[in-house]
């Protein structure tokens, strides 16, 4: 009987920390503004859009990078990274034959936002 009621207490105290543990990783990373910075892979989906600073038309087949991933605008200066960049701080970049720019964004999880990369001459 003693033995039993030592085995209920034990499996007691596991819920107890178990649940104690959980509550506080779950709140260590509600409170984290960049997952990816401790580990937790998150990704989201950026419509990247390249323009002409001097008059914002589109500059198609640019090449747009971020996160060691490029790809080529299309015809309408416009390409879709899907799932594919790491949430926190990025930095956009777009070349095209004599024009560059960068745009700095902000990635969260599920926002899916447009970023316009201005494009001068370089």
């Amino acid at each position: 009987m003693l033995a039993h009621q030592g085995f209920e207490r034990l499996n007691a105290m596991r819920s107890v920390f178990a649940a104690a543990f959980l509550a506080l990783g779950l709140a260590g990373l509600a409170g984290c503004a960049n997952p990816n910075a401790i580990g937790v892979q998150v990704f989201g989906t950026v419509t990247v859009h390249c323009v002409k600073f001097s008059d914002g038309s589109p500059v198609p087949g640019a090449l747009v990078s971020v996160a060691n991933v490029s790809h080529y605008a299309d015809a309408n200066g416009n390409w879709t990274f899907t799932n594919i960049v790491p949430a926190g701080p990025e930095t956009f970049t777009a070349a095209a034959p004599g024009l560059q720019g960068t745009q700095a964004a902000t990635i969260v999880e599920g926002a899916n936002p447009d970023v316009t990369v201005q494009m001068q001459p370089h």
